[in-house]
């Protein structure tokens, strides 16, 4: 009983809801939490999140009235003959959702699962996840819930065995994930990092460590993730090395999906890429900044410069974050630098803009001033007539300042012309030029 209660509450406390299901064919009904739903009303047998889970009901089916005894499977011939039979059986239950039935689509998915049983545990896994995505999209939680206590039997039952079944496990995790089950996809994966490490296997710890990492990234979890993402450079690295040395084979090409869409498969760089993230979503700049510079000089050492400006600009913030502005101008002129040379315009205005910003902040105006016409030459080349609306209102701060009202009023003009073609912020402008003519008359 503690056991489920562990698992109840892991899922989450559901609300009293009717839900209807019959143990044997005759009277099985489905999960069903809508309160107006006449079947339900009807039927004299309500569970709740601690009734007996109905997926693992041995019952006879009209489609297999004579099953195999408990822990036996169908032979070939035997499932070849009743997958078309449960396929039709999803077919009907996806129409049935379609015309808002849930209760009658989930009554055929229990059929379904129950039978799938018998097919093995990898093609119950598959089906087990299929259905948990449709219940979890459909706010089916008992329904889900009983999903995941019968994959999360399958996982305690596998750990038992003296021999891992991985490809089991790794159909588990991917379960997991799918149900959204935190907890249980951190133990599967674990348990592949554990047995992966047992067997000196660095390419599977690679794997295991990656999973784990993106589990912890899609909660949020910042924390966790960032020590399994250092786990994980720690191990490529190691892995980088015995391939340079030819211990270990180079990385395979990558893989496609029936969709024709790559694959992600684990790489340092995606690693350093998640890193840098979870660093600054946990405000560590330091730690995202050598991140970031790993990543510069990867792709540096591939002559790749595309990236370059980008994470030039975000190291820059990050040293502006710390106080540090010399080492964020430092960044910003390379950002530019590079941006310039490979022509992304964006990067390069980007880059001029926050230089200005920062020699304000040092009262260094004329410099700023100067970037500032550096910016605008490259919106004007792009032809970005926001980026040079937002350019003559810097100036003309910065001139306002300086009580170069002449020079801060012809800007806020240029400004306005620019933002009554766009028809934007043309209010902001007119104030603006109200105020300095205030100063300039006598």
């Amino acid at each position: 009983m503690t056991d489920k209660l562990t698992r109840v509450f892991r899922i989450g406390f559901v609300t009293l809801v009717s839900v209807i299901l019959g143990v044997s064919y005759g009277n099985l009904t489905a999960f069903s939490q809508n309160e107006n739903n006449p079947q339900a009303e009807e039927n004299p047998q309500v569970l709740d999140q601690f009734s007996p889970n109905p997926l693992e009901s041995t019952e006879p089916d009209p489609l297999l009235p004579n099953p195999p005894v408990v822990g036996d499977l169908l032979n070939e011939t035997q499932q070849e003959q009743l997958a078309p039979e449960l396929d039709k059986l999803n077919e009907e239950a996806l129409l049935l959702l379609e015309q808002n039935d849930p209760f009658g689509a989930f009554n055929l998915w229990t059929r379904e699962l129950r039978l799938r049983r018998y097919f093995g545990l990898l093609p119950e896994i598959t089906a087990l996840q299929r259905v948990g995505l449709i219940a979890w999209n459909n706010s089916q939680r008992l329904y889900l819930q009983f999903l995941v206590e019968r994959l999360d039997e399958i996982l305690q039952q596998i750990k038992l065995e003296e021999t891992l079944d991985l490809e089991v496990l790794e159909a588990l995790g991917t379960a997991f994930k799918e149900t959204r089950e935190k907890e249980l996809a951190i133990e599967t994966y674990q348990t592949l990092l554990d047995y992966a490490r047992q067997q000196e296997n660095l390419i599977q710890e690679e794997q295991a460590l990656s999973e784990m990492g993106q589990v912890y990234l899609s909660w949020l979890d910042y924390q966790a993730a960032a020590q399994v993402y250092e786990e994980l450079l720690e191990t490529q690295q190691q892995i980088k090395l015995l391939r340079t040395e030819g211990i270990l084979p180079p990385p395979p090409p990558p893989q496609v999906n029936a969709e024709g869409e790559t694959i992600n498969q684990p790489s340092e760089v995606k690693s350093l890429q998640d890193l840098s993230f979870i660093y600054g979503q946990l405000e560590q700049p330091l730690k995202s900044i050598a991140a970031k510079e790993r990543l510069v000089g990867y792709y540096s050492q591939l002559q790749n410069f595309q990236p370059l400006p980008d994470l030039k600009l975000s190291i820059g913030l990050d040293y502006e974050k710390l106080g540090q502005l010399q080492q964020a101008s430092q960044n910003y002129q390379e950002a530019y630098t590079v941006a310039t040379t490979i022509q992304q315009l964006a990067n390069a205005s980007d880059a001029l803009g926050r230089l200005a910003r920062l020699y304000r902040s040092q009262n260094q105006t004329q410099t700023a001033i100067e970037l500032y016409q550096a910016q605008l030459l490259i919106e004007q080349q792009s032809y970005n007539f926001y980026g040079m609306m937002n350019v003559y209102d810097n100036m003309g701060q910065v001139y306002f300042d300086q009580k170069a009202y002449q020079r801060a009023l012809a800007a806020y003009q240029q400004g306005l012309q620019v933002a009554q073609q766009l028809k934007f912020r043309e209010d902001h402008f007119v104030k603006r030029i109200e105020i300095v003519n205030r100063q300039i008359a006598p």
